[in-house]
C-alpha cells in the first residue's frame, strides 16, 4: 500500500490551502493509499535548537508533535506540503517545519530519504503570482535537495478576491479554485500510480 504524508502549514482549518491539501488526500485515498496528516499549526511544535543531533542520528532530538514525522517520511512514497503565502513567503509555521526537516540530509548534505514524489501547494491573497514566485521556488528547491521529485506545484492566487463583492470577478475566481481543486485531486491519484 502506498503511503502519503501531508504537511499543512495553514493556521486556517478551512482555508484554501487546507481545502486543496484535502483534495490531494482524497485523490490518494481513492487509489488505496494510506494518508497521514500533520497540522503544522499545532501548538506542540518546537523550532530547531541547532543541537546537531541530526548530524549523527536519522531524526531529531526534540520530542514533540513532529517527532513521528521522521519515521512517516522514511516510510512514505510521497510527500505533500502546503502553505499560505504571508509577506511573500511561507508561513512561520511552515518555516519552523522546514528547519526541522534538516535531518532529511546527512553528511555533505546527501539526501537520506530520496525517491519520494512531491506535491506542493501555495495560496495567496494577491492575484499576482510573481509576488511569491521567489519564495515558492526556494521552498521547492530545498525539498528537491532532499531527493524528492516535484510532480506538481499548485499556486492559488487572488484568494482575497474569492470573497469579493464584485460578482463577475468572484465567479471567475470560484471557477479557478474549482479547477485547482480538481487538479489537486488528480495529483493525489497520480501519487499512487
Amino acid at each position: 500500500m502506498s503511503k502519503v504524508v501531508i504537511f499543512n502549514a495553514s493556521p486556517r482549518k478551512n482555508g484554501y490551502t487546507a481545502k486543496l491539501l484535502e483534495q490531494v488526500g482524497k485523490g490518494a485515498k481513492s487509489k488505496g493509499a494510506e494518508v497521514i496528516e500533520f497540522d503544522l499549526n499545532d501548538s506542540g511544535i518546537r523550532g530547531c535548537q541547532g543541537c546537531y543531533y541530526c548530524r549523527t542520528h536519522d531524526g531529531c532530538a526534540i520530542k514533540d508533535y513532529l517527532q513521528p514525522m521522521y519515521e512517516a517520511i522514511n516510510e512514505a512514497d510521497a510527500i505533500v506540503f502546503g502553505s499560505p503565502i504571508y509577506y511573500y513567503q511561507i508561513t512561520g509555521q511552515a518555516k519552523v517545519w522546514l528547519d526541522r526537516t534538516f535531518p532529511m540530509v546527512g553528511d555533505n548534505f546527501a539526501p537520506r530519504h530520496s525517491g519520494k514524489k512531491l506535491i506542493t501547494i501555495f495560496s495567496q491573497g494577491s492575484p499576482n503570482p510573481e509576488m511569491a514566485a521567489d519564495g515558492i521556488k526556494a521552498v521547492n528547491n530545498i525539498l528537491a535537495a532532499y531527493g524528492w521529485k516535484l510532480e506538481d506545484s499548485i499556486h492559488c492566487c487572488g484568494t482575497t478576491d474569492f470573497r469579493s463583492e464584485k460578482l463577475e470577478r468572484f465567479n471567475s475566481n470560484i471557477e479557478q479554485f474549482e479547477e485547482l481543486s480538481q487538479r489537486a485531486f488528480r495529483d493525489g491519484e497520480n501519487l499512487v500510480r
